[in-house]
């Protein structure tokens, strides 16, 4: 008896009918049930009858039939004398085609009361019931396969997809893609065909090695490929061995699914060529196919750029990842090219954006023209263009960048009577073992586009760690991360340091507020790079919204006594800050937030920060100084108009340069421009401040010339704003009286 599933299941339905063939013929000793191969699947009393089973093993095939076809019965008796009564089981197909057979005994078989015709139709209730569990068994059957494949079909789509999501490199989730569809499907040759992409991605079994796969990528693109236009769903072709491409020895069949981009039109097949065990593809093929393809799409869309189809940042990313463990040796090296197009904002403002569309499409194709294999380009973002050059010198690159720039020309654009010639920086950096994976070439090879822009534009650029402005700017950009890490976290931290009068004209507390920046490893970042990365990168708003708030927060806690002392903080801006539309309203709502009085606040604005904003400057000024805030004009005397623009700025305070101080003692033409300031400053009714006061001759020659504060080491050195606060508090609550 056959161990398999089906043949249980129908053991089981036939058994149920069991009782009831037994009720409407008691005389029977057994019953037994045999399907279309003559093999017993069911009697029952469960022991076996070789007699039984050798007698309808010999039947011959026509005898079978035409008792179905008659329906009728077939009585024998077998070399035991016992009777034995074979009754058609009918069914829809060969499949559910059976027997049932009765034993009776010897002397039942020869009673004259056995009547076939009587028996088969008191058995026909039962027989149907056989028929119809039967029946209802092979749906049943059919049904559980399609569902056991389906849920293996979808099994393996969510781990694909899994696998997919889960891989950093995109590269290598087509290739996931590819490889383990055809392993699936159990196919010969799997490729991933995107010609304007320049993607193909193979997966071949062992027994197509020696086919010609170019001659079968070729065939599928320029025969087959063209046949799917209009097409969304995978297509099945019949390839004859005549005419199959590339030597394979007999004809198959072609599974081809059509990628779509996302204009709706095909730009690639994923395509699956003969089965392994030359089983012909199915609709559940198909349908799986459709899943894979929806799949392939999407890496697609999340891995190239929409509009010139090249590979987009994370894609080139992910690429770069890849082929840095192409590298062979410590002497192998990688090349990478970064474009920056100079004037395209120029193109954009002056025509328009769609103008500016062009000019980025005309360059995408300018760059892929002459393209070399062994390279891969990518449109990082904007007008940011990088091509990465396997296994090449630095040479080999400045070559190629070279004959891009001599096409150039291509990129005019015209409009009526008007053109624009649009040139482009250029940035060469080597990429090798010593770069890493983490991206530091990429960041090298804009460095060097960034030099080429500031030295002139429309030039080439190789970077080169000797120079110290090249370096500088990769500098600036590592620190980028670790600023916006400290403006979330609490690596920043606010000093003071005191301003003292140098008359009895003033006697309250003044404060300069001083940011400093935690190094992660208990020491600081130097200032000049602090602000250099930051003003570079345009962070400048962010930080001083940083101070602001946060040296308001503090002030407030302690409000009562910077009130009673009539203390000034004073807070320095930047220009980028004086740029930004929302901080005026920012500042404010601070200050009202706060129920701060107005004059315990000063803001310090650069002289240069000022004069080129200088109608943002002019509003600034007076919104503030109309609340009640003090304004002070930091670096004054260092622009050659200083006292040109004086005039402009209603402000309270001039602080002078520091260049003019450090020296003014050895220096006649510094002592000079501080008389000069100093005399301006009163006719104006300004008061006065000197940075880095250090000696005591120093303060002794400023205060002879007339200046009002001083500021500097021999005046106090910077420390924590919150030891100062905590200073405040203490004075305030001595007793009158007290030393």
């Amino acid at each position: 008896m056959p161990a398999d599933v089906n043949a249980l299941v129908t053991e089981r339905n036939i058994s149920k009918a069991g009782r009831l063939l037994h009720s409407l013929v008691p005389r029977a000793q057994v019953f037994s049930y045999y399907d279309h191969n003559g093999q017993c699947v069911w009697n029952s009393d469960g022991a076996e009858d070789y007699e039984i089973d050798n007698f309808v093993a010999d039947l011959p095939a026509e005898v079978i039939a035409r008792l179905l076809e008659e329906d009728t019965s077939l009585r024998r008796t077998l070399s035991s004398g016992r009777t034995v009564l074979a009754l058609p089981v009918p069914g829809d197909d060969i499949q559910t085609v059976g027997l049932l057979t009765a034993m009776f005994s010897k002397n039942d078989g020869k009673s004259s009361s056995f009547n076939p015709s009587l028996l088969k139709s008191i058995l026909e209730p039962a027989i149907e019931l056989i028929g119809e569990s039967l029946r209802v068994s092979k749906e049943m059957h059919k049904l559980e396969s399609a569902v056991e494949e389906i849920r293996k079909e979808l099994e393996f789509v969510y781990e694909v997809d899994e696998k997919i999501h889960g891989t950093s490199t995109r590269h290598s989730s087509l290739a996931q893609l590819v490889g383990r569809s055809g392993r699936y499907l159990g196919i010969n040759y799997s490729v991933l065909l995107i010609p304007s992409k320049r993607i193909r991605i193979s997966a071949t079994h062992s027994s197509w090695k020696d086919v010609n796969r170019k001659v079968l990528d070729r065939y599928l693109i320029d025969q087959l490929m063209p046949r799917l236009e209009g097409q969304r769903r995978p297509v099945i072709f019949e390839i004859p061995a005549d005419d199959s491409p590339g030597s394979a020895e007999t004809g198959y069949q072609a599974l081809l699914c059509p990628l779509l981009d996302t204009h709706g039109n095909v730009e690639g097949i994923l395509a699956q060529l003969g089965r392994v065990d030359l089983s012909k593809f199915n609709k559940n093929d198909r349908r799986f196919m459709s899943h894979i393809g929806r799949k392939v799409e999407y890496v697609i869309e999340q891995s190239f750029d929409s509009m010139t189809g090249l590979m987009n940042r994370a894609g080139f990313e992910a690429q770069l990842v890849e082929s840095f463990s192409t590298l062979s040796s410590d002497s192998d090296t990688h090349q990478l090219i970064y474009f920056d197009l100079d004037n395209l904002q120029l193109v954009n403002d002056t025509f328009s954006r769609k103008a500016g569309d062009e000019v980025i499409m005309r360059f995408a194709g300018l760059l892929e023209k002459d393209l070399p294999k062994s390279a891969v380009l990518s449109r990082l973002t904007g007008d940011d263009f990088c091509m990465l050059l396997t296994h090449a010198s630095s040479d080999a690159a400045l070559n190629y960048a070279n004959g891009v720039r001599k096409r150039a020309s291509a990129l005019r654009y015209l409009e009526g009577d008007r053109s624009l010639q649009v040139t482009m920086s250029i940035g060469i950096a080597e990429f090798d073992r010593n770069s890493g994976e983490d991206g530091n070439a990429l960041t090298t090879a804009r460095m060097a586009c960034e030099a080429a822009k500031e030295r002139g534009r429309d030039r080439i650029e190789i970077y080169d760690e000797g120079n110290r402005s090249v370096v500088r700017r990769y500098d600036d950009m590592q620190l980028v991360a670790e600023i916006q890490q400290a403006l979330d976290g609490s690596e920043f931290e606010l000093l003071a340091q005191p301003i003292a009068s140098l008359t009895a004209e003033f006697s309250n507390p003044r404060f300069e507020i001083l940011l400093r920046m935690k190094d992660g490893e208990g020491g600081r970042v130097q200032t000049e790079a602090l602000f250099s990365a930051a003003e570079r990168y345009r962070m400048m708003p962010q930080i001083d919204r940083w101070v602001v708030s946060t040296t308001i927060a503090k002030l407030t806690a302690v409000r009562e006594f910077v009130e009673s002392q009539n203390a000034v903080f004073a807070m320095n801006l930047s220009g980028q800050s004086l740029g930004d539309d929302d901080f005026l309203e920012f500042i404010e709502q601070e200050i009202d937030n706060s129920k701060l009085p107005a004059s315990s606040l000063c803001f310090e604005i650069t002289e240069s920060a000022a004069v080129s904003n200088l109608k943002k400057a002019q509003d600034f000024i007076d919104r503030l100084r109309e609340r009640g805030c003090q304004i002070s004009l930091d670096d004054f005397g260092a622009g050659l108009s200083s006292f040109a623009y004086l005039k402009n700025f209603n402000v309270d305070t001039l602080k002078i340069d520091g260049g003019f101080i450090r020296d003014i003692t050895d220096n006649r033409i510094s002592e000079s421009m501080v008389a000069a300031i100093t005399q301006v400053a009163k006719v104006m009714e300004l008061k006065t401040v000197a940075e880095y006061v250090e000696s005591e001759e120093t303060r002794e020659l400023i205060s002879k010339l007339g200046v009002d504060f001083a500021q500097g080491h021999l005046i106090g050195k910077p420390i924590t704003l919150d030891s100062v606060l905590a200073d405040l508090a203490q004075i305030n609550s001595k007793p009158t009286g007290a030393d």
